[in-house]
């Protein structure tokens, strides 16, 4: 099986590259985060603002695809400002930190429409403030841009063709009238491709 094609891992570094030519390393902390962050995962992301934290949410499949998925991947774009002087420049920034909305309106000129090649092209779903659960610092602040990646997908990316191909995934096949896997009686199959 080759992975190389698979469409989360290969999206991922593209979008941190596209979101690297307005937010430089040198400036900005980018990194992946987990969909939902807890308290003390925030807490750990506060010390490096400002803080760009890349999340997967899911996929939307397109009920219409055949063998072939024809899908959104969706993800999620966390900002977190914090504001070393002055609560006003924790949304508006100053001659020293940029703030919540620049950073906000940046992130949603990069992610909307982009053409990632190879994969597919961007779009913006939605934009909001939002807050972490139990956090209570009036100095730090959080939006967040939400943003989908469409692409379609096969077996033959991924190198899987042959039916020995497919059994080495270690897949067991259920008979629909019996969950029990002794009294499962042995199902052939022809896998056919078109390739």
């Amino acid at each position: 099986m080759d992975l190389s094609t698979a469409p989360i891992r290969t999206v991922e570094p593209v979008l941190t590259a596209r979101l690297r030519l307005a937010f430089p390393e040198k400036t900005f902390s980018l990194e992946r985060i987990p969909s939902v962050l807890t308290v003390k995962e925030f807490e750990r992301v506060l010390h490096q603002p400002p803080f760009l934290g890349l999340a997967f949410m899911g996929i939307r499949p397109d009920p219409n695809s055949g063998r072939e998925i024809q899908a959104a991947m969706r993800w999620r774009l966390i900002i977190v400002v914090k504001a070393s002087r002055d609560f006003r420049t924790r949304f508006s920034g100053d001659a020293h930190e940029i703030g919540l909305d620049a950073m906000t309106d940046v992130a949603v000129v990069l992610l909307q429409g982009a053409s990632l090649e190879g994969i597919g092209a961007t779009r913006v779903t939605s934009v909001e403030a939002v807050y972490a659960e139990g956090w209570g610092d009036d100095a730090t602040v959080v939006n967040q841009v939400d943003f989908e990646v469409a692409y379609s997908a096969s077996a033959r990316a991924l190198k899987l063709v042959t039916a020995a191909d497919f059994a080495g995934l270690g897949v067991t096949w259920l008979n629909e009238d019996n969950a029990d896997l002794a009294e499962v009686p042995e199902i052939t199959q022809e896998i056919v491709t078109d390739v």
